[in-house]
């Protein structure tokens, strides 16, 4: 059988943040409509490590509870960039980790962007431990 080898484009590559064997998930409800560029990537993937409450949306304030971190890069249904997140309606179910020592710095590498200071306590709350490099 002969091989074959086509040149493709990369796409994002993403580091695990998790420190320890990832041993509690759940799935949670996403609200896509929620999410921001921030979240979801250019090939319309959720990338790892986006806090999430129980019911599927970001934290967005205060003395709110992270119940899951997303643990890998999931491609959304439908989805080919990350475009209109606002009009998505899908809402397809996704796993999340719901308790995990994580590193920080791997962690707002992978999102673009650091963690706010309602995440950071959010995640707390929640039972995460962050750590830095």
């Amino acid at each position: 059988m002969p091989l074959e080898s086509t040149k493709t484009a990369g796409a994002q590559a993403y580091g695990n943040a998790f420190m320890n064997p990832i041993e509690q998930m759940d799935h949670v409800k996403l609200d896509v409509s929620t999410l921001t560029t921030d979240e979801v990537d250019a090939n319309g993937y959720i990338k790892p490590n986006v806090p999430l409450r129980q019911d599927g949306t970001l934290v967005s304030g205060a003395s709110q509870t992270v119940y899951g971190l997303t643990i890998e890069a999931t491609k959304l249904p439908g989805r080919t960039n990350n475009a209109s997140l606002g009009a998505d309606t899908t809402d397809p179910l996704i796993a999340v980790c719901t308790s995990a020592l994580i590193n920080r710095d791997i962690a707002e590498d992978n999102l673009g962007r650091a963690f706010s200071a309602n995440e950071l306590t959010a995640l707390t709350a929640g039972g995460f431990k962050v750590t830095s490099t």
